[in-house]
């Protein structure tokens, strides 16, 4: 079989759906000469797996040998399988081979991905992937197949969390131990002025550090750490990554310090919780640490923020009023405020009606997902694209301007 063009044209940006859309694209097969085939079978598939394993050395002595355990555990969301080239059932004949002439073909399919589909996510010991497989089946030879793998965005609606939009804020000590004499503490404090945030979201970091300590502070640091549980039925494994960071320089003994709006933009990533999928759970910290120099463990100030894919109403408000200030000095009407995001159409409502795309989110593949488990589904007679990292929804919101959050005062 000679085949010239073999693969799977999605229609969508940047392949990315989400969860309750219509996926749609068709196949294109292009063949040189007259091909003999049994049919031509497409699987619409999206599952999630979990895997790693554990050595240790077992028994006594000599007879010392390794073990390996491994832990996993697989979740299936869908698998939809269709033939696009009929078997010759209409003969009765299932084993009936086709002759293809030479020529291009064309196979259009749609497929609605279910509403509780989580979004994609690649791990380092787990994925959630989606993706199409389109298989030539052929007598007497091994069959040929293409797969397309695209990203999948479950909603999460920040206006549905009630502490979404609630100002959150933490205070920690800590005290230093100088050989026989117990120094004066190190306290620290960090807030925000809102507890959820979308990627591309401006996130303005308020802080304090004091240092009554007799130590030198090193520095301190702001970091957006991202932990993910990956869950089998025997053990769960933990793995936290850092996924931005702001950095202050040293405080002397007996010195003070504040971060006062410092501005850490969200990058792209997979929304909290995972929803929709049981043996992945995904949350996100932003956490103050202060380096004390010398040999003591740093202080962190831990705070769990929210990251959704749908903004909060007041944060799409102050970017429209924005937007319009601006628009009003060009000598432009602008469009009423009132927006809200429309769910999968990603539209911005304007009163309930009208549809702009002032807000509209671009899709950009994540940082953190720089791992590609195997799939041992994949052989080498399927031709995949092994750059895909799944992509997030983005937004624009750069040029918003802080708000403060509520000053909270910690009794001592």
């Amino acid at each position: 079989m000679k085949v010239k063009t073999f693969e799977i044209v999605l229609t969508g940006p940047e392949h990315v759906y989400f969860s309750g859309q219509v996926l749609q694209g068709h196949v294109i097969l292009e063949l040189e000469k007259d091909t003999k085939v049994k049919g031509i079978r497409m699987v619409i598939r999206g599952k999630a797996f979990v895997h790693w394993s554990e050595q240790s050395m077992r028994g006594p002595g000599e007879s010392r040998f390794k073990s390996i355990r491994h832990h996993s555990a697989t979740e299936e969301y869908f698998d939809f399988s269709q033939q696009l080239l009929s078997k010759g059932a209409e003969s009765g004949h299932q084993e009936e081979k086709r002759v293809l002439e030479a020529g291009q073909y064309t196979y259009p399919f749609q497929f609605r991905i279910p509403t509780t589909a989580p979004s994609s996510f690649e791990g380092q010991y787990g994925f959630i992937r989606y993706w199409v497989k389109v298989t030539i089946e052929r007598p007497w030879k091994g069959d040929k197949s293409v797969k397309k793998l695209f990203s999948v965005i479950c909603p999460v609606d920040l206006n549905r969390e009630p502490t979404a939009s609630e100002p959150i804020s933490r205070e920690k000590e800590k005290r230093l131990c100088c050989l026989c004499c117990v120094s004066g503490p190190i306290r620290a404090s960090v807030r925000l002025a809102q507890k959820g945030y979308v990627p591309g979201e401006p996130l303005y970091v308020y802080g304090d550090v004091t240092n009554h300590s007799r130590r030198k502070i090193g520095g301190t640091s702001v970091e957006l750490l991202m932990t993910t549980i990956f869950h089998t039925p025997t053990k769960s494994r933990t793995v936290t990554q850092q996924v931005a960071r702001l950095h202050h320089g040293s405080l002397p003994s007996g010195g003070s310090a504040s971060w006062d709006g410092d501005q850490l933009v969200l990058p792209p990533l997979p929304p909290s919780y995972m929803i929709g999928c049981s043996i992945m759970t995904i949350k996100y910290t932003l956490e103050l640490r202060v380096f004390p120099v010398g040999p003591a463990f740093e202080l962190a100030v831990p705070l769990e923020i929210l990251v959704g894919t749908v903004p909060i109403r007041t944060t799409l408000d102050r970017y429209v009023d924005l937007q319009q200030q601006h628009q009003h000095n060009n000598s432009y009407i602008a469009p009423p405020p009132h927006v809200t995001v429309g769910g999968a159409s990603n539209d911005v409502i304007v009163n309930g009606f009208r549809r702009i795309n002032i807000i509209s989110p671009s899709f950009i593949p994540s940082s953190t997902s720089c791992f590609h488990l195997h799939d041992d589904e994949d052989d080498a007679r399927t031709t995949l694209d092994n750059s895909y990292s799944p992509r997030y929804a983005h937004f624009n919101f750069h040029a918003l301007p802080p708000r403060r959050p509520q000053l909270v005062r910690f009794a001592m």
